[in-house]
C-alpha cells in the first residue's frame, strides 16, 4: 500500500489511513469466542503481507541537479485466492504504481510478486507468486451477510502480521466514494477495526469464510470500515486472471441527474431526465450526441434519474445497441449508441 494516501483529506479514505478502533464489543459466550479462534486458525495461514517500492520518474533537469527521487515504500495486506497456482488477491490501490512487490507469507517466506491483472474501478488486483501448494481462502456465498453477524478482519496493520480484529456487519449495500475517485458498490460496513496496512486483507464470517476484502475507512468516525463484497470478488478475479483486466461496456458519456435549478442556471427548459457529458471519440460522440443533451428515454423506457439509466445499461455488453431519446438542440430526437469498451483509467 502506498503511503502517499495518508495525505488524503477526503471524508472517505482508503484503508491505509488510520482508523479509530471501535468502542468495544458486547459480551460473548465461550462458544462464540471458540468459534472466532477456529475461524482465525482457518484464515490466518492464507493472509499475506505486501510490501511495495515505487520509483517516481523525475524530469531530466531534476535528476541532473537534484539526483534521482527517493523510492517510495508502501505496505498492505492480501490473501491467497488460489494456492496451487500462486494467485494472491489484494486492493488495486495497494500495488498501484509499484515497481517492486514483495509478498510475505505467515511463515516469513518471501516471494517477488507480479501483477497479472488489476481493476482500478473495483479496487481489486491479482498478484502471482511462484509458491504453490499454499492454503487458500474459502469464499463465502454470494448472499448478503446478515446485519449484526460476526465480522473478523485479518491483516498486517503497521506491518504487524496476522493481526485480528473482531466486530459485526454494521450495514450492507453501501456505496462508498473513496478519496481517489473510486466507487465501491454494495460495500459491507463493519465496526471491526481497520488500520494502516489492513487494505487488501480478508473480512470473514464466524465460519472462516471470506465475505469481503477490507478496502476503506471513514477516518473522522469510530468503527466505520468498508469491505468489497465477496460477490464482486467472485465476479472480477477470474476475469483478471484470464484477461488481466475487466472488459466493461461504455456509452461514452457521463450522466448527471437533471434538476430544475440546473436547467435555470444553464438557460434551458426543464424536462425530467438525465443530462450528459459526452467524450470525444467514443460511442456517444459517434452517435452524434453532445454534451448538454438530456436523455429522457433509454431502451424504450422513461429515464428520470441516473439510477434508472444505470439499471438499463448494466446488463448490456460491448457491441450492444442502446436506443436513446434525448432533448437535443431544443427538441426530442432518437439516437442509437453502439456500446464500446470502457477505457482503463
Amino acid at each position: 500500500m502506498d503511503m502517499r494516501f495518508g495525505l488524503c483529506i477526503s471524508s472517505i479514505m482508503l484503508a491505509l489511513c488510520v482508523a479509530v478502533p471501535s468502542l468495544g464489543l458486547p459480551d460473548v459466550s465461550a462458544e462464540s469466542q471458540s468459534a472466532v479462534v477456529k475461524a482465525v486458525k482457518l484464515v490466518g495461514p492464507t493472509v499475506v503481507n505486501i510490501d511495495t517500492v515505487s520509483r517516481p520518474q523525475g524530469s531530466i533537469f531534476d535528476s541532473f541537479f537534484f539526483g534521482e527521487p527517493m523510492p517510495q515504500k508502501g505496505q498492505g495486506s492480501g490473501w491467497v485466492y488460489d494456492g496451487q497456482n500462486g494467485y494472491v488477491v489484494t486492493n488495486e490501490h495497494v500495488i498501484e504504481g509499484a515497481d517492486q512487490i514483495t509478498v510475505t507469507l505467515p511463515d516469513n517466506k518471501q516471494f517477488q510478486g507480479k501483477v497479472i491483472g488489476k481493476d482500478w474501478l473495483c479496487d481489486i488486483a491479482v498478484v502471482k507468486i511462484t509458491g504453490n501448494g499454499l492454503p487458500s481462502v474459502k469464499l463465502g456465498a454470494d448472499k448478503t451477510p446478515e446485519i449484526g453477524s460476526w465480522a473478523i478482519a485479518i491483516g498486517n496493520p503497521f506491518g504487524l502480521q496476522n493481526t485480528v480484529t473482531v466486530g459485526v456487519v454494521s450495514a450492507t449495500g453501501r456505496t462508498v466514494d473513496t478519496s481517489d475517485g473510486r466507487k465501491i458498490e454494495n460495500a459491507i460496513q463493519t465496526d471491526a477495526a481497520i488500520n494502516f496496512g489492513n487494505s487488501g486483507g480478508p473480512l470473514c464470517d464466524i465460519s472462516g469464510n471470506l465475505i469481503g476484502m477490507n478496502a476503506a475507512v471513514k477516518v473522522e468516525a469510530q468503527g466505520l470500515g468498508f469491505a468489497i463484497p465477496v460477490a464482486t470478488i467472485r465476479e472480477i478475479v477470474p476475469q483478471l486472471i484470464a484477461k488481466g483486466k475487466v472488459i466493461r461496456p461504455w456509452t461514452g458519456f457521463t450522466p448527471i441527474d437533471f434538476t430544475a435549478k440546473m436547467a435555470q442556471r444553464l438557460g434551458m427548459d426543464y424536462v425530467e431526465g438525465v443530462i450528459i457529458k459526452v467524450y470525444k471519440g467514443f460511442a456517444a460522440d459517434d452517435a452524434q450526441l453532445v454534451t448538454g443533451d438530456v436523455l429522457v428515454e433509454a431502451a424504450g423506457k422513461p429515464v428520470k434519474t441516473v439510477k434508472e439509466l444505470e439499471a438499463i445499461i448494466k446488463p448490456l455488453k460491448v457491441g450492444d445497441r442502446l436506443q436513446l431519446v434525448a432533448v437535443h438542440e431544443g427538441k426530442k430526437s432518437k439516437f442509437t449508441v453502439v456500446l464500446g469498451e470502457m477505457p482503463e483509467q
